[in-house]
């Protein structure tokens, strides 16, 4: 049974980089305690800054740029909602500038306020024209926003203003791979990491080499994030994807592993990590996983499917059966889900089931393997000449199908077509030399061919490959 491309949903929100890019820097004042706190600032010294600046506003309270650097000292430790508050006093005291229109809507952009973020920035942009920051991060609310046209725009006016600024690079990359140009979005991945390096950046350009398919490219882009930051839990879950698709299973289930210990609530890892413990042949593992990953409502025509497809491997037929039902509730185009649901109706020896099954997974795209199992049936229902026909067809798409020619072989012999039914035995053989049936069968076409001695070592051969009946068989003919 072969195993359909899987579509994996990258499920992935925009990174957030450290926005502290900005630098406000008012005239000195002469007071010690704001060359302090101005000082600590420098120094990174965040909270020893916050507590100087608000010594010197208990003495000096409308002095706006005081405020407002204290509204840095917040935002950078990352107390957005008490940098608002100081912005809004320093605006309200008459200190209007386009950088504390700016640091307002970064604190906006953080707490996930877009609407009122981009129209910070846009005042900040009336203040100050083509100013490079604002446009950056009104494209990237934009993105937010899922508004990615608009923000192309914004973001092209924003590279326009100032071809060094890497951020403007990046956040152009990001709405280009949502508008599915993977190249482009590569292309401003590698300037932006020409101007400076970010983590987040090889994140974002790992990215696009799985959309392109560019694999290794990927893999060494996500050792390097995940070198930087081990605990990156979407990094580990896109390395997966990568090595899934490379059908490095081991190693796709090792890094699905890791982001599932990292981050226990993300549906589409235990799905991914499912679809790993399948092809790895482990299904009693798989199964909770893909309940896990429907549990946490990741419920679409796939999910079902693929749970169906491991159920059916566990033998559970009627928990297979009632899967891919919902998956064609959910999907009645998927080939797949026909196709499947044929093959767990055929273990329940539903073989009218099959039938309908198969004709409508062939109406939708025909394939050796839905044409085989549809012969099967229509071999099993008697209906040798149809049986022949999908055999026949099943080998057009598939040529040397081992499994396909000695049915077609086995058919023949039903129907008394000798000739044919040994061409096809002889090459099932060829392809096959360890076919217990293949030799069974061409044994005892070969006995009613008058050829008792090939008749005798096909036999033979085929109860040394464990055939139950073949031994009863060369008895009768008197085989010695």
């Amino acid at each position: 049974m072969p195993i359909k491309k899987i579509v994996i949903a990258l499920g992935l929100g925009i990174i957030c980089m450290s926005n502290t890019i900005f630098a406000q820097r008012d005239k000195e004042d002469i007071d010690p305690l704001f060359q302090s706190a101005f000082k600590k600032y420098e120094e990174k010294d965040y909270t020893g800054s916050y507590i100087e600046y608000s010594k010197y506003l208990a003495k000096k309270p409308k002095d706006a740029s005081a405020i407002y650097n204290r509204g840095l000292c917040a935002y950078e430790l990352k107390d957005y909602k008490d940098g608002i508050t100081n912005f809004n006093e320093s605006i309200l005291l008459g200190r209007r500038k386009a950088d504390a229109f700016y640091s307002r809507g970064l604190c906006y952009y953080n707490l996930e306020n877009y609407h009122l973020a981009i129209a910070d920035f846009d005042t900040a942009i009336s203040l100050k024209a083509n100013y490079t920051k604002a446009l950056t991060f009104k494209g990237a609310s934009l993105n937010e926003l899922k508004q990615y046209n608009e923000a192309l725009s914004i973001l092209n006016q924003a590279v326009e203003s100032d071809s060094k600024y890497e951020y403007a690079y990046f956040y152009r990359a990001i709405t280009k791979y949502y508008l599915n140009n993977f190249d482009g979005s590569l292309s401003d991945c590698n300037t932006s990491l020409s101007i400076k390096i970010y983590y987040e950046t090889f994140f974002w350009r790992g990215l696009n080499y799985l959309a392109l398919k560019r694999y290794d490219e990927c893999l060494a882009d996500y050792d390097t994030v995940i070198k930087k930051n081990p605990k990156y839990a979407k990094a580990y879950y896109n390395r997966a994807i990568a090595n899934y698709d490379l059908k490095n299973y081991d190693k796709a289930l090792i890094d699905n592993n890791k982001a599932i210990e990292l981050n226990p609530s993300k549906p589409e890892a235990y799905y991914n990590r499912a679809l790993s413990k399948y092809q790895l042949g482990k299904y009693k593992d798989a199964e909770p996983d893909f309940n896990a990953a429907i549990d946490l409502k990741l419920n679409n025509a796939k999910h079902y499917l693929w749970r169906g497809i491991n159920y059916y491997a566990l033998k559970k037929y009627s928990l297979a059966l009632s899967d891919l039902n919902n998956s064609i509730q959910k999907d009645a185009k998927s080939e797949t889900a026909f196709y499947h649901r044929a093959l767990v109706k055929y273990a329940l020896e539903d073989n009218e089931g099959v039938v309908e099954d198969c004709n409508i997974a062939i109406s939708l795209k025909p394939t050796a393997e839905s044409y085989y199992q549809r012969g099967i049936s229509r071999y099993n229902l008697k209906a040798y000449t149809s049986a022949i026909n999908d055999f026949s067809e099943s080998l057009l798409l598939k040529p040397n199908y081992k499994l396909v020619l000695l049915e077609r072989g086995i058919t023949y012999y039903q129907i008394e077509k000798d000739d044919l039914a040994l061409a096809d035995l002889n090459k099932a053989i060829e392809l096959n030399p360890e076919s217990s049936r293949g030799f069974f069968y061409r044994g005892k076409l070969k006995k009613y061919m008058n050829d008792l001695n090939g008749a005798c070592h096909d036999l033979k051969q085929s109860e040394k490959l464990g055939h139950s009946s073949a031994k009863d068989e060369w008895l009768k003919y008197g085989c010695k």
